[in-house]
């Protein structure tokens, strides 16, 4: 019998024992495959979403955080805002390329909020490429028409030519075209001419934040420079929008590296109690392998794929339940984490499935050492008797 089959009819011999130590493992590399994914799929998405939106700087009002141009760039309505004269000096501005109005409105119906982009399309589309339309975009002087995003339309039965009472007064608009799915924000949002969308929530010369493209990223920084001396503007760079939603995103991480660390630690003292009980109980049994010609060698060997087998089936376990219950995991993330990005932020990278497999066998190896080397130094003589301890 060689040492592989040898160690796994061990493990056999003690099921129960064996079934709670793989589960512990097992519970320990889903919650860091989990992690792991999590991190590497949100920076992923989000840094796609950045990219999708078209343009490189934010201009909004004096004081507001960057956590709140994180909601203005998913949707969210802030108190301030910045007026037509803002966007004509921001048009003024040398090095702008494009300057895109919107006003950002919410109203609720049927007890669900509903979110409204004004928009100038001259503006607005050329920053969005991939936006493609089932029906047409509006012209900037047409009023009670829109376009809706894709999940929008789906949700509330929607297609091209659909009437429906929009805003607080309930005007009846039509919806003369359906944005195909973007992968974004996009897809749940109105989109309405910006003057409609002025007058429907009594907001005329005013607008939420004015999306900025430059002629040439060098120009970036003089442009931001430019701006900022603009007394009601503040500018954002989507790059600093990133950081500061990694930043947020961070600590949240180190919370559960916490807690992974505490699950590995559990982990192992489980692995090695299970391997030093087996080695106690199976005393006169290696007494009398090593009487028989065993050497230490082969022992410490034996007990070293014992506890391999059962890091990489614990691992194994833990990697397919983590991607099992990604979906789970994925909703429960999005609860935590207002705002996350729209598409799907768990990533199965084989690279990273092949690194928590590592680390599974690098857990078994450090928690086997010791018992491996206190079986392999076992006198046949004691071990036969009984004696050793």
């Amino acid at each position: 019998m060689n040492l592989f089959s040898l160690a796994l009819r061990n493990l056999q011999r003690r099921k129960g024992r064996t079934i709670l130590t793989i589960i512990g493992v097992a519970i320990a590399v889903a919650i860091l495959f989990s992690l792991l994914s999590f991190s590497a799929g949100y920076e992923r998405e989000l840094t796609k979403e950045m990219d999708s939106l078209g343009f490189h700087l934010l201009a909004v009002p004096k004081g507001c955080p960057y956590e709140a141009t994180t909601l203005i760039l998913h949707g969210g309505v802030i108190p301030k805002y910045l007026t037509t004269e803002d966007l004509a000096r921001t048009r003024a501005t040398e090095g702008v390329k494009t300057a895109a109005p919107v006003l950002l409105q919410q109203f609720v119906k049927d007890g669900t909020p509903h979110i409204v982009y004004g928009i100038e399309p001259d503006a607005m589309i050329p920053l969005k490429p991939a936006w493609k339309v089932n029906g047409r975009f509006f012209t900037a002087n047409e009023t009670h028409v829109m376009v809706i995003g894709s999940t929008l339309a789906e949700k509330e039965n929607l297609v091209p030519g659909s009437v429906i009472p929009f805003g607080p007064a309930q005007e009846p608009f039509t919806v003369i075209g359906v944005l195909k799915p973007t992968g974004s924000e996009d897809d749940n949002f109105h989109f309405l001419p910006l003057a409609d969308a002025q007058r429907v929530f009594s907001k005329e010369g005013f607008i939420t934040a004015i999306a900025v493209r430059a002629d040439d990223v060098k120009n970036i920084h003089d442009i931001t420079v430019e701006l900022e001396k603009v007394p009601d503007i503040q500018v954002v760079t989507m790059a600093q929008v990133t950081g500061t939603i990694m930043n947020l995103v961070g600590s949240a991480r180190s919370l559960l590296f916490s807690v992974i660390v505490i699950a590995i630690v559990i982990s192992a003292a489980g692995i090695t109690n299970t391997l030093l009980m087996s080695v106690n109980e199976r005393t006169r049994e290696i007494g009398m392998m090593k009487a028989i010609g065993a050497s230490g060698h082969h022992i410490g060997i034996l007990l070293i794929t014992e506890t391999l087998l059962i890091t990489l089936s614990g691992g194994t376990i833990g990697i397919i339940a983590a991607m099992a219950g990604s979906g789970i995991i994925e909703t429960f993330v999005r609860g935590m984490v207002p705002y996350a990005p729209s598409g799907s932020f768990f990533s199965s990278d084989p690279l990273l499935i092949g690194g928590c497999l590592v680390f599974s066998i690098g857990l078994g190896l450090l928690c086997g050492l010791y018992p491996a080397w206190k079986s392999a130094r076992l006198s046949p003589m004691e071990a036969i008797r009984g004696e050793w301890e």
